[in-house]
């Protein structure tokens, strides 16, 4: 893997250059405290993770809630937060549907995810993938060294494998990486069709994050749709 370049992803046309937009600072520091206790009391009962880990092409991982909503109270409340809908719909140019949610603890030592497009993953849907993206909110900060987000830019135009299967692109056509460097309580929108990776948690301490996937879609049961076709998956 060719190391990625860091950057900074904060730039006014990022989203429409690139494929992402970080926004600093987007949960205040009270807040933030409230979502990492949660996250602690969460992380608390391994069983959960023992049995919500599953991630297509993927060995079963055990740092990770999917989805995670429906055992939060305070994740699900974030999830329909004003701002943060006001965000998303700004970013995707319509109303939005939450369509699915996880929460990633990547723990020391734990390990990254290969290059990917989100929107392949979601096949038989019937989705305009283009008009969907993820919000990942950062709760630790997210650093090279603990396996940050990498994404390959300008790539979120069109799906580069077959639309009919769960499949990922191939990594050495998607030229350089760039490293998306995150503090705790920054907001990244990540395009459905961005390819992106992450590498291992070679730190000290967690790299936790929220991620909610939004669309442009006028089924009022999105989500509902989608865990149907996740379960139909294993």
């Amino acid at each position: 893997m060719k190391p990625a370049a860091q950057i900074d992803a904060t730039s006014p046309d990022s989203w429409e250059t690139n494929g992402w937009s970080l926004v600093p600072a987007f949960l205040g520091s009270a807040e933030l405290e409230r979502l990492r206790d949660e996250a602690d009391r969460l992380w608390s009962d391994q069983s959960l993770f023992g049995t919500r880990g599953a991630v297509p092409n993927s060995a079963t991982r055990s740092d990770r809630l999917d989805p995670v909503i429906d055992v939060s109270p305070l994740f699900r409340a974030l999830a329909k937060d004003a701002r943060l809908i006001a965000a998303v719909e700004t970013a995707l140019g319509g109303e939005t549907r939450l369509m699915k949610d996880k929460f990633i603890a990547k723990p020391p030592g734990a390990g990254g995810y290969a290059a990917h497009q989100d929107g392949a993953y979601w096949p038989g849907m019937g989705l305009q993938v283009e008009r969907f993206l993820t919000a990942i909110l950062f709760l630790d900060d997210s650093t090279a060294e603990k396996g940050a987000i990498e994404c390959a830019p300008g790539f979120h135009r069109t799906l580069l494998t077959d639309p009919g299967e769960v499949a990922d692109p191939d990594e050495t056509a998607l030229g350089d990486f760039n490293a998306i460097e995150a503090k705790a309580g920054d907001l990244l929108l990540l395009h459905s069709l961005t390819p992106h990776r992450s590498g291992p948690n070679r730190g000290t301490g967690m790299r936790r994050a929220l991620l909610f996937t939004y669309g442009v879609d006028p089924r009022a049961d999105l989500y509902d749709i989608y865990r149907r076709s996740r379960q139909a998956l294993y």
